[in-house]
């Protein structure tokens, strides 16, 4: 039986780098299933990813880009979180399914 060294990457910035890459990825996932196996009822679970996916591009951006552009970034996610929190409301009001 051969011995396998396993080494365990650092938790440096390429580590976390990779770590916020794969759980972006995994939403992207979650998108596809919810769009394949719910696409009437999903409006309301898509906004809710598309809440946890800006998140997570907020993550990445801190780990990628400069002091001035990580602000940019910032903003515009805050601005994406109350246009969707708008668009729920707007649901809400014409009677749309809720899924969360």
């Amino acid at each position: 039986m051969d011995a396998e060294i396993i080494e365990f990457p650092e938790r440096g910035r390429e580590h976390r780098l990779v770590s916020a890459t794969a759980r972006l990825e995994s939403i992207v996932r979650e998108v596809e299933r919810v769009v394949a196996e719910e696409p009437v009822a999903g409006v309301d679970s898509l906004l809710a990813i598309m809440e946890r996916m800006g998140d997570q591009l907020v993550d990445l951006a801190s780990l990628l880009l400069d002091e001035e552009s990580k602000l940019q970034a910032q903003r515009a996610f805050i601005s994406l979180s109350d246009k969707i929190a708008e668009t729920r409301e707007t649901f809400e009001r014409l009677g749309g399914p809720k899924q969360i």
